[in-house]
C-alpha cells in the first residue's frame, strides 16, 4: 500500500476519533444537571450559566415576573425585599418557599450562600454586589427586564436559561408587535406633545438618562427633561418648560384607589403652577410605574400614547393588560393603574 493511501486512512480514522468524541461529549450533556447555555446579558455581553438551574436567587423583581410567566417560580429560592412588597407578586412568591435577601443593591450574601443556588439572577450596574458574587463563588448573570428597548433580548435570554423556549418566543412575539407598532407611531409624531413626567417624590423629574424617559420618547413624547435620571426642579422651572402634558408615575401601593385621587390633588395645586398648559387643561396622569418598567411596559406605551394622541385606532392598554393575563395564566393588576380627573 502506498505511503499516501496509509496517510489518507490515518486521516479518516482520526475524523471519525473526533467526531465520535464530539458525540459522546453531546450525549453528556443530554443530562440537564451537566448542560450550560450561553446568553447575552442586559448590556449585550454574552455569559454561559447552568441550564435549568434548580436552585434561583433573584434580585430583579421584572425577572421575578418573566419567571412567572415561565412557570418557573416554584424553582426560585430567594428574592429581594421590593418582590415580597410587590402586590402583583407577593402571591406567586411567599417567605417559606422564597427567602427575602434583603434589597436589590446591597443584599445579604451570607443568606444567599446558605440558599445554595446554582444561579443569581442580578440588576446591572452594582459592582459592588458583583464582586460579592464572585468572591463567594457563586454563578451569575446580569439580568435587569426593566426597559422597553431590551426587553425582548432578555426575555429570550431567561427563557433559554430556564428551558422555556416556546412560552418565551410567546411572549417576545406579543411584546414585539406591540412595541414595534408603538415605536412606529410615536417615530411618526411631528410635532410632538411636550411632556413633563416626575417620579415617585415631588417635584423629581425623569431625566434623560432614565427608562421611564426612553419609553415615553419611544411613543413620541416630547420630554422636558434635566440630564441626570432623577433630579429635584422647582416651580419655576416647570412653568418655564410649559408642559402639555404632566405625567407622575408612582407604585401601585401609593395608586391605591383611596390614595390617587389625593396624589392628584397635590399635584395640581401646588403653589405656583395652575397657568402651566397641562393644569390649566387637564392633562395631567397618574400611571403605575409598573407599566413603565418590566414585562408588561407594553401597556405603559399603549396608555402613554392614548394620552399624548387621543382618538387614533390603538390596542386599548387595559385589553393588552388581559390578554397577557389570559395567555400565560397569571393574575397582574389590570385596575388601579391608571387615574386622571377627566377619565
Amino acid at each position: 500500500m502506498k505511503s499516501t493511501q496509509i496517510i489518507a486512512i490515518v486521516a479518516v480514522i482520526a475524523l471519525i476519533g473526533a467526531a465520535t468524541a464530539i458525540i459522546v461529549n453531546s450525549n453528556l450533556n443530554d443530562n440537564d444537571s451537566e448542560k450550560t447555555v450561553a446568553v447575552k446579558q442586559s448590556d449585550g455581553t454574552i455569559k454561559e450559566v447552568k441550564y435549568k438551574p434548580e436552585r434561583i436567587v433573584c434580585l430583579s423583581t421584572y425577572a421575578c415576573e418573566l419567571l412567572v410567566i415561565y412557570n418557573y417560580q416554584d424553582k426560585v429560592v430567594g428574592v429581594s425585599n421590593s418582590t415580597f412588597t410587590n402586590p402583583d407578586l407577593k402571591q406567586y412568591y411567599k417567605e417559606g418557599k422564597a427567602k427575602d435577601v434583603g434589597s436589590f443593591n446591597k443584599p445579604n450574601i451570607s443568606e444567599i450562600v446558605e440558599l445554595k443556588p446554582d444561579l443569581v439572577i442580578i440588576y446591572p450596574g452594582y459592582g459592588e454586589v458583583e464582586k460579592s458574587l464572585q468572591d463567594v463563588k457563586l454563578s451569575y448573570i446580569r439580568l435587569k427586564c426593566a426597559d422597553a428597548s431590551t426587553m425582548v433580548m432578555e426575555a429570550d435570554s431567561l427563557s433559554k436559561i430556564v428551558g422555556a423556549e416556546k412560552l418565551g418566543e410567546k411572549f417576545v412575539n406579543y411584546y414585539k408587535g406591540i412595541y414595534d407598532t408603538m415605536k412606529a407611531k410615536g417615530k411618526a409624531k411631528d410635532p410632538k406633545r411636550s411632556t413633563y413626567m416626575e417620579s415617585f417624590s415631588e417635584y423629581s423629574a425623569a431625566g434623560k438618562s432614565s427608562a421611564y424617559y426612553a419609553m415615553a420618547v419611544e411613543v413620541g413624547a416630547g420630554m422636558v427633561y434635566t440630564e441626570n435620571a432623577s433630579t429635584k426642579i422647582s416651580a419655576a422651572w416647570l412653568i418655564e418648560k410649559n408642559p402639555d402634558v404632566i405625567i407622575k408615575t408612582p407604585t401601585l401601593v401609593s395608586m391605591e384607589e383611596e390614595k390617587a385621587p389625593a396624589l392628584y390633588n397635590s399635584i395640581i395645586n401646588r403653589a405656583g403652577i395652575s397657568e402651566v398648559s397641562a393644569v390649566k387643561n387637564n392633562d395631567v396622569h397618574l400611571i403605575c410605574s409598573q407599566l413603565f418598567g418590566g414585562p408588561r411596559c407594553f401597556g405603559g406605551m399603549l396608555l402613554v400614547y392614548d394620552i399624548l394622541y387621543p382618538g387614533e385606532d390603538t390596542k386599548n392598554w387595559k385589553v393588552a393588560l388581559e390578554e397577557y393575563n389570559t395567555m400565560f395564566g397569571v393574575k397582574m393588576s389590570t385596575d388601579g393603574l391608571y387615574y386622571t380627573a377627566s377619565a
